[in-house]
């Protein structure tokens, strides 16, 4: 799926203020009529995209602060999330290393938010200890473990994983999996656990999927 990024803006001074927080990204503005613009970027074949999806919605949550708007209303991959305003409050994110492996967590703030888990290094005997503290340490109900820059993973950190998935589906919370990368995903294929695991093969792919359950959840409710 191509990754594709739009953001809604009322003005040409806004959008080209955008522009700018997005310097070093493939971004473009397209006028929409009635006075309104659409920044568009393109993540779509970029190196890292994942992580620069990520670094994108960072810049967005910064140019919506320096504006005078409440919200602003974000596509990701052709559906519609609205991005509040934190009035003030910095980005949620968190960074740990322990024994070579670092995990970052950040709250992506589009619609009721979602919690994504980044792991970088290798899963195994050594390091699984850390990962299921790691996923402890969550609290929404939807969250995202990014496995795209994990080069090597084994059963004792799979076990972890699903151990994490069964704790929160106990508590009605939903664990997502990203296999970004030919190694996670052959493990996942050899051992089943696509099949049990919700899989998605990009972040964008994922945060899209947790955001849609999140509202029919709701809706539900």
């Amino acid at each position: 799926m191509a990754e594709s990024l739009h953001i809604e803006t009322p003005s040409a001074p806004l959008a080209l203020a955008l522009i700018e927080r997005l310097n070093g990204f493939h971004a473009e503005v397209v006028p929409c009529g009635d006075e309104r613009f659409q920044v568009r970027v393109d993540l779509e074949g970029r190196s890292g995209a994942d992580r620069a999806l990520l670094d994108s919605l960072d810049r967005i949550e910064r140019w919506l602060e320096s504006s005078d708007l409440d919200l602003a209303e974000v596509h990701l991959n052709g559906r519609s999330y609205r991005l509040e305003r934190r009035n003030g409050k910095p980005p949620i994110q968190t960074r740990a290393e322990v024994d070579g492996l670092v995990f970052r967590m950040r709250t992506v703030p589009l619609g009721a938010g979602v919690q994504v888990l980044s792991a970088e290094g290798e899963l195994d005997l050594h390091t699984a200890a850390q990962l299921g503290e790691a996923l402890e340490s969550t609290d929404h109900s939807r969250v995202i473990l990014d496995l795209t820059e994990v080069p090597f993973v084994d059963s004792t950190a799979l076990g972890t994983i699903l151990a994490s998935m069964k704790k929160m589906r106990a508590d009605d919370r939903e664990l997502i999996v990203v296999a970004g990368n030919p190694v996670v995903a052959r493990a996942l294929s050899i051992t089943g656990l696509d099949r049990v695991f919700n899989v998605h093969h990009s972040l964008a792919e994922a945060i899209t999927s947790a955001l849609d359950g999140d509202t029919v959840a709701r809706n539900q409710a």
